[in-house]
């Protein structure tokens, strides 16, 4: 029976990945889904969401087997829809879990004029329980509110295969996934690419997969010809993204902003090694050294240089690898992260 109405987006991007892998786990039938948002324009996003609003609020009126609402929040206008979800909830009684996902958050907060900045503390304080991915964000958040009740949730992940050496007999693959823009590092990729291209490594092939600005990075791409080292693409499916991990050597993702990165996690599982930034939670978890390295946001320079380096070392990117994959299945398991969430949905 489900006791759980769950509330969030149902669109490309990793809340709407994590909530499916919520769907397939052993919660499925606690759980009853209604998606709050899909991709479109705004004037489609208002549509579904007033219908939205409709349903959710017959659901809570007729179906009383319904406990908790569970609500994926990002920044901006996401965390207002949710914020309108928490409050017909307590209209209607129910206890609210907030899961806080955004990696904007901060900024967000950070931007907003003190009107909104009260408003954003009483949402939360109004929430039962507020998830958040990491504990940076923890402290984050804490100091944005006063509600004691916010808990560290690590996203999960399916371990789909075990763990096995690599070789680069035929080039290193280097793979980042996510909307290609300046907060993913999308365009210090590209100028990392422009430095190796200029020391002559050519055993190195950089592939970009997202939404965003494909059209514009595929043009800077080819003004300074460097499509030999580095590629663009569209979002691809799950199916295409497994496969395209199982694959790569090293995954790449210098973003300004980050909560968890689902996509860190998903390398992770695939015993890929990481360089990315140390920004939100991803330095709990990737070492510089030790499974990845870190890289200032903007540092492309930097990044080339630990590009290049890791590119030649095939058994530091193994060690990295195993480091990661271990990683992977101690921490950020379905079942393990699924146990937790289970605790907590029990615990209100």
């Amino acid at each position: 029976m489900s006791d759980i109405f769950m509330v969030g987006p149902d669109s490309r991007g990793g809340i709407t990945s994590v909530i499916k892998l919520y769907l397939k786990s052993e919660l499925k039938n606690r759980i009853k889904f209604i998606s709050s948002y899909t991709d479109g324009n705004i004037f489609l996003t208002m549509y579904n969401f007033l219908f939205f609003l409709i349903k959710f609020s017959w659901n809570l009126l007729f179906n009383h087997k319904i406990k908790i609402v569970h609500a994926h929040s990002a920044s901006k206008g996401s965390f207002i829809r949710k914020a309108i979800v928490l409050c017909i909830s307590k209209f209607f009684n129910k206890k609210v879990i907030l899961h806080i996902h955004g990696a904007g958050f901060n900024v967000f907060y950070d931007n907003s004029n003190i009107f909104m900045k009260n408003f954003i503390s009483i949402i939360l304080d109004k929430a039962d329980v507020i998830l958040v991915l990491s504990e940076q964000w923890k402290s984050d958040i804490s100091k944005k509110c006063t509600n004691k009740n916010i808990v560290v949730l690590y996203n999960p992940i399916i371990i789909k295969n075990n763990y096995s050496d690599k070789n680069i007999q035929n080039g290193v693959e280097i793979v980042s996934l996510g909307r290609i823009g300046k907060r993913k590092g999308s365009y210090d990729i590209i100028k990392a690419a422009k430095i190796l291209k200029a020391r002559c490594i050519n055993n190195v092939k950089i592939k970009l997969f997202g939404d965003g600005e494909v059209e514009k990075a595929q043009k800077i791409i080819n003004e300074n010809g460097l499509e030999y080292i580095i590629s663009v693409s569209n979002w691809i499916s799950y199916e295409e993204k497994d496969n395209v991990l199982k694959n790569s050597h090293i995954y790449l993702l210098p973003s300004y902003h980050e909560g968890l990165p689902m996509s860190i996690l998903e390398a992770c599982a695939f015993g890929l090694p990481v360089i990315s930034t140390p920004v939100g939670g991803i330095p709990e978890f990737i070492k510089d050294g030790i499974n990845g390295f870190l890289v200032n946001p903007g540092d492309y320079k930097t990044l080339a240089e630990k590009i290049e380096f890791l590119s030649g070392n095939i058994n530091l990117i193994n060690k990295m690898g195993h480091e990661n994959f271990y990683l992977a299945s101690e921490k950020f398991a379905l079942e393990k992260i699924t146990e937790k969430l289970n605790a907590i949905y029990n615990g209100i």
